[in-house]
This record gives structure tokens, sequence and C-alpha cells, in this order.
């Protein structure tokens, strides 16, 4: 009947069939609960107790059996005792340590209480009570002689420290009268004269140079006991690491200091310490004689100063000096590097900035995690202004070498969404229509990427910033379709159009643009694509007529080559590589500016007919037609139309009369002339000529909005691009060794210095102090504990598990070697480091490996540390198996979750050391220093197979492209010979 109610105890759910009870068992939620008869150990939250596994030896396994009065007791792992069947003397609950230096017994809580050596269940609470015994243990004779020994000990330090207190007594004061009695009983040294003054008593180190008297130190105790120190007319803040003035009440307390000072004087023998001191002196005073600006200039002078007295090893920086050489490091390393070797500076050294900035948190690799999604535009919008909350989200993709790392703990380098490597990464920026704030919010690593999953993650995070308080008015991207099909989820049905309805607000419009910048670059590539002569057809721009105009491409060209030569040219800025780009330079917008350019339509203006070039006027014309469009779309700055004397390149306004509105008008009606044209070629492909309708309309219609619902009188387009964020792009392969293909490590640590650099603001006299918590995640640390997720609890380390990695043991035992090298290095204590390691001379199968590879140097580890390295080796395997691979690369920090995982179930077989060596080392640190040299192991190798694999499947596709490549040369070959045959 027990054992019935125990199945159902232990299992969550059962059913009936056939008559018959069909249990059906699953992981249990609750404790291991006690198996002693009618004890309700861990059986619910009431009763929560710790419990102990039967004991491996036999004899003692025994008599465990025969002491629970239980028949027919079948022990099993998951077979436990509870602490109320053992007497207190049977459990140890702390850990003690005898130092003999001081005579004190050290006591240090144990994490989960042990038993005792040899101990049994004695107590049986709902039991009979002959069945239970309540012998107490008596200590030894050794034992009571320690005890004792420290008695003595205890009473000899007691009478130590009552003789003390009756001394320190005799020379103590609570007032200035007390003191003064006191000094005058006292003798004082003679090297100092004493002036009784004002309720003063002042102590004088006088030197005399030429018969001249010079006070160097002054040492003076006012009426309420503080006393204060000065040297040569200037007072100190500090006594050592004390801070002045400080409360005195003891003689002996005031003579120390007295005779610490003495010792200074007579000692004192570097002028260099005394003229620095007096320009540091002069320096202070000047502080409140200059303007706020100029008192950082004299701040740094200072702590050069006080830094050139002391040793490399001491140096200690001001935060100013922290955050100045952190952006100067972040900026450029290797000019930093530069300014601390010419000597003409002391600066902190990289390795210290570098701890500073790991404090900030403030990488993007954080920001991938749920909880700490967009955290970083969360802590910039508490730092910008109202006014700087009506923004636009730009959207771009940069592509990516891909390549898994692993670095402190992480790893990258995968798809957010599969276990793939990332081919390309989308980044999203902010960019304000009213202000110069722009920032880099989140990024994306992806593989592939479909319109339904991107347009989800454009809505996740819109109104995820909505929530943080900015007012997203559109969306900004290339012309990709993925783009646009994503956007166009926006509707339902999906349709592609210039606004949306708001996800975040009914009411409001979310408006959605081509990049202009995409756009400039479009036009000339479709233009440079025509395989008719390079010629495009067009309608006549104004006027109803619908006659059919030319522009050629190869007309510039011949403008081009017809100057050459000269050394002073008509078209002005016109280069060779404008004209015939490679692929990658067709990505430079500074090129197809050099097409779109007043200049050259003068020139071609001015030699077309001159030299008799075909179709140049009409070719000026259509040149004309996008400079026009570009100086509307390229507005950054209000000032920009009066610079260039250009009332095309002034703010757009939505004033009736606004000649840039009414060329956006007629740019529309030319484009759907163009639509109507009846041609094959030469002319916009359909997604360039949609693409710049689309964005024309929406021009007109985000001023519309902008003027009418948020009171601006005129709006700046240049700010609705993405050019900042091909900027940051080139940041991102500047600052990462100007690889054109960065990894998404580098991007994310590139990002970081950005960020830095951004939010590491110099502490004014007037701003007041700075802040380096950057958003709630800086309490987190490599170190930090991995809260399991329950996906990972299922994971178990069988006696099938390790008989399957059985022929892997010699390599296993061989890393075992490396882990347990690598923390004796840091173990001093012999015993401790004898748990690590076994004697050389066993014969193991298992240290075939190290022997092979031995002269004389390698370890060999003991059992215990090869289990903890074999039970990673088995953990990992599983994380990184098809069921788990995904959910273990979006952990924080997979190193942490490994050793988590390991050390949970290291515990549950009763095979974690919880034991602190006499010399006081908890063993515990060692067991984590060799699971970290572990899994850094493991998991970094799993990186290089992942980055194998991708190279591998590079080469692969190679081969077959090159094959292919071959059979057609060869078709082709075959196929003249065989129609040269014919002839």
């Amino acid at each position: 009947m027990r054992c019935v109610y125990y199945c159902f105890m232990k299992c969550n759910e059962f059913s009936l069939k056939y008559g018959v009870v069909v249990v059906q068992f699953s992981r249990p939620l609750m404790p291991n609960t006690c198996c002693v008869t009618n004890c309700r150990g861990n059986y619910d939250a009431e009763n929560k107790v710790a419990v102990f596994s039967f004991p491996k030896v036999e004899e003692l396994k025994l008599k465990w059996i025969q002491a629970i009065p239980r028949r027919d007791l079948v022990v099993t792992k998951n077979t436990k005792v509870c602490e109320k069947h053992f007497t207190d003397d049977d459990i140890e609950r702390v850990s003690t340590f005898y130092k003999e230096s001081t005579g004190e017994t050290l006591i240090a809580k144990l994490k989960k209480p042990r038993l005792k050596e040899g101990a049994t269940p004695k107590i049986f609470p709902h039991c009979p009570s002959y069945l239970s015994s309540t012998k107490v243990a008596r200590d030894g004779p050794e034992v009571r002689k320690l005890n004792l020994e420290e008695q003595h000990l205890h009473k000899a330090i007691a009478d130590s420290l009552l003789t003390k207190e009756q001394y320190d007594n005799k020379f103590s004061f609570q007032n200035f009268v007390e003191m003064q009695n006191c000094f005058t009983i006292n003798e004082v040294p003679p090297f100092w004269s004493i002036i009784h003054k004002d309720k003063h008593i002042i102590f004088l180190s006088l030197v005399i140079t030429d018969c001249v008297p010079c006070i160097t130190y002054a040492i003076t105790i006012n009426d309420v006991l503080q006393l204060s120190i000065s040297y040569k007319g200037q007072n100190l803040s500090k006594h050592k690491d004390t801070k002045l003035p400080i409360k005195v009440s003891n003689f002996n307390q005031v003579l120390d200091i007295l005779k610490n000072y003495e010792t200074n004087v007579i000692n004192y023998d570097n002028p260099l310490d005394d003229n620095l001191y007096f320009v540091t002196s002069s320096l202070k005073k000047s502080m409140n004689l200059v303007e706020d600006k100029f008192k950082f200039l004299i701040e740094f002078f200072i702590e050069q100063l006080h830094l050139l007295k002391l040793n490399p090893v001491r140096y200690r920086y001001s935060s100013n000096m922290l955050i100045f050489s952190s952006l100067l490091f972040h900026i450029s390393p290797q000019a930093y590097k530069f300014m601390r070797h010419s000597g003409n500076l002391i600066l902190p050294d990289p390795s210290t900035i570098r701890k500073v900035s790991s404090m900030l948190r403030s990488s993007p690799v954080y920001e991938q995690q749920d909880k700490y999604f967009l955290s970083y535009a969360k802590q910039i919008f508490s730092k910008i202004s109202d006014g700087d909350h009506n923004v636009f989200l730009l959207l771009d993709e940069i592509h990516m070498k891909p390549f898994m790392d692993y670095k402190g703990g992480n790893i990258v380098g995968n798809s957010y969404d599969n276990a793939n490597l990332a081919t390309s990464a989308h980044v999203f920026m902010l960019n304000s229509i009213s202000s110069s704030f722009k920032d880099v919010v989140h990024i994306v690593p992806v593989s592939h990427i479909v319109a339904e999953d991107l347009f989800t993650l454009l809505k996740k995070i819109i109104l995820a910033l909505e929530e943080i308080g900015f007012k997203v008015m559109g969306i900004v991207t290339d012309n990709n379709s993925i783009n646009r099909k994503a956007v166009s989820n926006f509707n339902n049905p999906p349709q592609f159009q210039v606004q949306y309805q708001h996800p975040a607000d009914e009411k409001r419009p979310l408006f959605y643009l081509i990049d202009s910048v995409h756009l400039i670059k479009c036009v000339r590539n479709n233009w440079i694509n025509q395989k008719n002569g390079y010629f495009m057809y067009y309608p006549q721009f104004e006027g109803e007529e619908n006659s059919v105009q030319t522009a050629s491409f190869s007309v510039l060209r011949k403008l081009y080559d017809i100057e050459s030569s000269e050394l002073l040219k008509f078209g002005i800025g016109l280069t060779r590589k404008a004209l015939w780009p490679t692929n990658l330079e067709r990505q430079n917008v500074s090129l197809a500016l050099k097409i779109f350019s007043s200049n050259l339509v003068k020139g071609l203006l001015e030699l077309g007919e001159k030299h008799s070039l075909m179709h140049y006027g009409d070719t000026a014309n259509f040149l004309n037609i996008f400079c026009t469009w570009w100086d509307i779309a390229n507005v950054k700055t209000v000032t920009k139309g009066k610079h260039k004397n250009n009332p095309m390149a002034e703010p757009i306004t939505d004033s009736l009369n606004d000649i840039k509105k009414e060329f956006l008008k007629k740019f529309i009606a030319w484009l759907d002339k163009y639509e109507k044209m009846d041609s094959n070629n030469g002319r916009f492909s359909r997604e360039t000529h949609s693409a710049l309708r689309q964005t024309s309309q929406a021009f007109l219609s985000v001023t519309e909005y902008c003027c009418n619902n948020l009171n601006m009188s005129y709006l700046l387009l240049g700010k609705i691009q993405t050019d900042k964020l091909e900027s940051r792009f080139g940041q991102y392969r500047s600052m990462s060794g100007d690889q054109y293909h960065i990894s998404i490590r580098q991007l994310y640590e590139t990002e970081n210095k950005l960020r830095i650099s951004r939010e590491l603001k110099l502490i004014s006299h007037t701003s007041g102090s700075f802040d380096i918590d950057l958003f709630d995640n800086c309490d987190q640390d490599e170190n930090s504990v991995e809260i399991i997720d329950d996906f990972f609890q299922d994971i178990e380390v069988s006696n099938s598990d390790i008989d399957k990695v059985a022929d892997s043991l010699p390599v296993i035992t061989y890393l075992a070697g490396y882990c347990s090298h690598s923390a004796h290095k840091n173990v001093k204590c012999y015993k401790c480091r004898k748990k690590l390691l076994t004697d050389k001379e066993m014969d193991v199968d298992n240290f075939k490996l190290i022997k092979s590879c031995d002269r004389g140097g390698l370890l060999y580890p003991s059992e215990f540390v090869t289990n903890i390295v074999l039970h990673i080796y088995i953990v990992t395997q599983k994380l990184i198996s098809e069921k788990y691979e995904l959910q273990f690369l979006k952990v924080q920090n997979q190193r942490n979750l490994v050793m988590k995982l390991v050390e949970e179930l290291l515990m549950s077989k009763d095979m974690w050391d919880f034991s602190v060596c006499s010399c006081g080392y908890t063993f515990e640190k060692v067991i984590a220093k060799i699971m970290k040299s572990a899994t850094n192991t493991l998991l970094n190798n799993y990186c290089k197979i992942k980055n194998d694999k991708q190279k591998g499947s590079k080469t692969k596709k190679k081969r077959k492209l090159e094959t292919l490549s071959e059979i057609k040369n060869t078709s082709s070959l075959l196929e003249k010979k065989t129609k040269t045959n014919t002839k």
C-alpha cells in the first residue's frame, strides 16, 4: 500500500485504460524525500529539510539499512534520509579552522550540511522509542587538551588587553583642559617648539638656514581636540591614509604623529618634492582666478605633477583623467600608444582603460537578450531633450564575415533565429528630424531573413521605442525587395504605400521612405546598365508635349576623353572612376554625384555644340532634373541654400509658393508620364521608378505633417537618409583594421567603443558628477551565476553517457591534466595540490596519451579532476546537440551555464567538495578554476569547428562553380568547332 501511495506521489498524471491504472512518471518537481517510515521530510513546503544519500561503503550502508525501521528497504541513488534522524553531533553545518598565529578558531558556514564519518541514523520520532538512540558523542583526550590550551590562550589575551586599556587610560584625555594637563605631565620630543595660544596647542618644527628661521611643519590642536597639519604655510589634506583634520584623544596618538613628521624633516633631502609642492600650491590658489572652462587644465597639470613624484606601480588617476584617456584610446589606440611612449604625458595603461570600459556594459551583445532589449535606447532617452523625441528609424544591412567567436565565456557569430553563422547584420539607427541626435539602438545578426520575420522585428522595435518615449514618425530603408515587403505588412492586406497606420497609435501615420542616397545611385546604375548604347529615354519634364528625349552616358565619356589631357576642364570633377566604376565603387555615392553635377551640365552645354556631341542637350536636361531633385533631398543645414546661393538647397516648407514643393509635384507628374511611355529598353527598372515616385510623394506628405501637426516651420529632408548609417558602417570597418568584411564580434566591440565615447563626458564644474551606470545590466559580469532555464533542466549524465565517450577518455584525461596545471599555478598549499594530481607511476589506460606526450613537465590529474572534466565534456556535447543548440547560443554567458549545470549534477551525486583546507583555502574555488579552463577549451573548439564547416562549404561551392565554368567553356568550344567544320 505504501509503495502505491509513493508512486502516486511521484507521478504528475495518470490515466485509466481498460480498467487498469496506468501510471506515467515524470521528473519530480520537489526535492528528494525522506525514505524513513512516517517521516514527512521534503513531502511539502512546510517540511523542507536537508537530505543525505546512503554511504557507498557497503559495511556502513548495511548499518543504515538495519537502523531504519522499514522492511524490505531497496536503496537506489535517489533514496535519501533527512537530517531529522541524525543527532546534531553527527551533522557538520560549519567548517572550522584553527589559526595558530592568533589562536583563533575560524568558522565558515557550509553551503550544504554533511555527515561526519561513520554517522548512522539514530532518531525515529514517529516510531517506538526503543528504536531511537540518544548517545552523546564525547571529545577524545587530544580534543579536550586542545580546548584547554585555547581557553588558557584566550585568558592570556584578555589579560593583555586589560593591561593595554589601563595604559591607554593613563594617557587619554576627553577635553582641552585634560589635554593640557597630559602634555604638562608627559614629555614631548625636544625637536618641537610648543606654543599655547587662544585655546590652541601648536607644535612647530623650526629650521634655521643662514640665520633665517623657517617653519616647515606646524601641528595644531584646537579646543575641540581636532588636529591639523600644515607644511610651509599650506594645509595638508591627509596624514598617511587619514583625512585631516582628525580627532585626537590620546597622548601617544599625538606623539606618534610628532615623531613621524620629525623623521620626515630630518630625512628630507629631495628638492624636487619641495619645488613640486610649491608649484602645486600655487596652481590650487589659481583655481578661483580662472574661468570654469580653464579649471580642467589646472586640475590636469596638478595631477600630472602629483604623478611625477610617484612610483609607476602607485599611480592612481582621477575620474576626469580616466574619462579623457578612455575617449582618446577609443578614438585611436595607436595615437594613445604613441602619446604614452613619448613621455610627454603620464596616462593610464590600456589594460586599466579596458577594465573601466568593461564596467560600462554598453555592448550590443547584451541586447540580444529579451530582458535587455533596447536597454541602451532607454538610457540615452533620459539624456536627450524633448525636441529630439521625434525620430525616423533607419534600417540598413552590413555584410559580415561568417565567423563564430568565443570570448569571455560568451559565443557570438550565429544568426539571431538559428544556429547558422550570420552573413550580415541589420542595424537600426534613430535619427531626429529636428536636432543632430543620431544613434544605433539595435543590431541583429542574420544568415537569411524573410519579409515576415523582418516585419515582426520592425514592429517589435517601434513599439518598444514608443513605450520608452520616442515618437517614431517613419521608416527609411534601401530599395531591397525584402525591406519593401516587410514594411508593406503594416497594411492589411500588404500593400506598398507612402504611409501606414501607426502600430502604437491609430491616429498617427507611419511614413515609409526609400533612402534618397540609394535612389541617386540606382538612377546612375540603371543608366550604366542599359544595353542599347547607354541611352535613357524620357519624356519632356515641363509642358504637355509627349516628345521623347534621349540621355546618353556615352556623351559623358566622350566629354571626358576630349578634356582628358587638359589642365583646366569644363567638366569639373568628372573622373574616370565616376564614368567606369567597378561593382564595389558603384556603392560610393560621391562617384554618382560627380555625374549628377551642375558643373557637368554646364560643361556639356559649353562643349556639346562645339564638338558635335550627340544628344548633349537632352543629356544635360536629364542630369539637371536629378541635380535639382538631389539638391532638395540632401538639405541637412538651414544655411546650405544661402551658402551655395541655390534656392533649391534651402529647407522645404509647406508654403503654397515653395518652389521645392512645386518641383516635387512636377517630378511626380513626370514619373507618371514616364510610366506611360511605350519602350522596352532605355528606361528605369520598375523598382527604381516605383521607389522614386514613392519617396518624392513621401517628402511632400512628411513636410505637410511636420508643419501642420508638429508646428515646424521647415523640414530638412537630408535628415531622412541612411547616409549616417553608412558612415557608421565606415567607422566599424575603420576601427576593425580597415577590413571590409568584419565579424559580428568586431561589430559589437566597435559599436561598444562608439557608445562609450558618446557616454563618457568630462566632468565639468557646472554639470556635476559622472554616472557610469549606463543601464540595468551593469551588475552582470562574466562570473555572475547563470540562472538555468527550465529548457535545460532535463540534462543529466548517466552511466550510458559515460560509456559512449569511453574511447575519448585519454583525450579527456589530457585536458584534465591541463586544467590541473591551470589551477595548480594559483594553489600554494601542498594538501590542496595533492588533491589535483596523482602518481605518475600508476599504470592507468587513460594516462597513455599524457605519457606519450610527456617530456617531464606534464601533470597527471587525479580521479576527482578527471571526473569533473568528463562531466563538463558530456554536458557541453548535449548543449551543442540539435535539440539544445539554438537555445544554448541565445544564452548571455554560455560558459556560466555549463559550469552551473555541472555543479548541480556533481552535487546531486555527492561528488562536490565543500571542504576547507587547513591553509584556509576553500576547495570550491579550485573546482571553479578547473571547470572554467575545461569549458573555455571546449567552447573555443566548438567555435573553430563551426568556422571550419563554413569555410568547407564555401570551398565546395567554389569548386562546383569552377567545374560548371569549365563545362560551359568546353561546350562553347565544341559548338564553335562544329560550326567551323560545317562551313
